[in-house]
């Protein structure tokens, strides 16, 4: 057996062979003495096994290949955890990349105390060609908690994170600009298997009920934005409804959130709905409307909440039902 590795890189893949060089390139430039590679393949039907295999089997210290796909990313991600052996837990989405220098400047941040479960930092849209589509997205997207915060380097509470900015929205925007403490990951009960969309999120909310959390301010990963039919399927069904609502909930029962928190949240909810009413994703049926409401109406009980409840079923089934027929 090898000397025990400092860190345990996990790369979870589905169908990204085209993404394969850049991936292992960008993880390679990190010079990973004191690394392990962990590839798992989630039944590929392109040639991403082989690729994996003959190029850069060399570097793979564990390969392991799902003969059928386990339809949830955090049942790989836990598995890549099991099988780790490092202090700290990288899971390097197979399609995402990164810059040179990215983990030894997230182990820098994760070294300023053992408290601190896990580190971020900035993260930045590419298309499917490597080129960037937003530069400002990371600093836009938290400009509604904060304007300036995310300007720069930090350190903070995970109780206090949770409770003032991640428990209002996912605010790291991206798996692969993280790197964990594994003894946190695993104390925290590994992610969400059962979830598909929002597992991450609530698995950072977990690791941060007992741990701190550090942010790098420099943009260091670069998250692959292309078309899903996935994401598509899973609002369109409401699985990120409900995955939405499921960790607002655990974050008002475990993080003591205040009644006007938890109104906050449910308004964020409430926005969520009126943005995917009729999106570029498709248009929420009648059905799925009156769906929605009950999601809605389950998690967010009290008097006003459901009165604002039952005025947006009722202006989103106008808008749904008037889609419908301006279609025809």
């Amino acid at each position: 057996m090898n000397a025990k590795p400092l860190v345990s890189i996990v790369i979870p893949n589905y169908n990204y062979s085209r993404f394969l060089d850049e991936r292992f390139r960008s993880i390679l430039e990190q010079g990973c003495e004191g690394c392990e590679i962990i590839f798992l393949d989630d039944a590929s039907s392109d040639d991403s096994v082989q690729v994996a295999r003959e190029r850069y089997g060399q570097y793979i210290d564990h390969f392991e290949v799902n003969e059928t796909n386990t339809g949830s990313p955090f049942v790989q991600w836990n598995r890549g955890a099991r099988i780790a052996r490092g202090e700290f837990l990288w899971v390097a989405e197979a399609d995402d990349v990164c810059a040179p220098g990215f983990l030894k400047k997230m182990l820098r941040a994760l070294s300023a105390s053992p408290r601190i479960g896990l580190a971020y930092c900035t993260t930045v849209p590419i298309d499917t060609n490597g080129d960037v589509l937003d530069a400002g997205f990371h600093h836009r997207y938290m400009s509604d908690l904060d304007t300036s915060r995310w300007n720069h380097d930090f350190t903070a509470n995970g109780r206090e994170e949770v409770q003032g900015y991640l428990g209002r929205k996912n605010t790291i925007t991206n798996a692969s600009g993280v790197v964990f403490r594994r003894e946190a990951y695993v104390q925290a009960g590994y992610a969400p298997e059962h979830m598909r969309m929002c597992g991450d999120w609530l698995a950072y909310c977990r690791i941060l009920e007992n741990w701190d959390v550090a942010f790098v301010a420099e943009p260091l990963n670069y998250h692959r934005q292309h078309p899903t039919k996935q994401t598509n399927k899973s609002v369109m069904n409401l699985t990120y409804f409900e995955e939405f609502a499921a960790v607002q909930d655990y974050v008002a029962g475990h993080f003591g959130l205040t009644g006007a928190q938890r109104d906050e949240a449910f308004r964020r909810f409430v926005g969520e709905w009126d943005r995917h009413t009729v999106s570029h994703l498709g248009r929420i049926d009648l059905r799925g409307t009156f769906a929605l409401a009950g999601v809605c109406a389950r998690y967010y009980r009290t008097p006003a909440q459901r009165l604002r409840t039952l005025k947006h079923l009722a202006q989103n089934s106008i808008k749904t039902l008037g889609m419908k027929w301006a279609s025809r």
